[in-house]
């Protein structure tokens, strides 16, 4: 049985914003699945982030095996994952970014 799917969506100051927050999580997605190569390279310090703070690792921090992706629309990032916890935690990070705020729409029947 495949996990509820989660659309997550925070918005941002203005579209510029959301590109480069969209863009710097789908490196971060991309990190996370290549295995979390440490020392952290610099992906949310241009937003002022310490990337270092959200060095989370498959199996361990995220409850998804395949990276999500996430996709500017207008002045909102928005993102889909089949997850069961990592939801909220996303959420947090959309904050940390800059997002004014957040919303979580889960799709139990998908």
């Amino acid at each position: 049985m495949s996990e509820p799917v989660t659309l997550i969506a925070g918005r941002f100051a203005d579209e510029v914003v959301a590109r480069e927050a969209a863009d710097a999580l789908n490196r971060w997605f991309r990190w996370i699945v290549d295995g979390t190569i440490l020392p952290a390279p610099e992906i949310f310090e241009p937003l002022g982030v310490d990337t270092a703070d959200w060095a989370w690792s498959l199996g361990e921090d995220v409850d998804w095996a395949l990276g999500p992706h996430a996709s500017a629309v207008g002045d909102e990032v928005r993102i889909a994952l089949e997850t069961h916890e990592t939801h909220l935690r996303l959420a947090g990070l959309l904050r940390s970014l800059g997002a004014r705020n957040t919303r979580l729409v889960r799709d139990e029947a998908i």
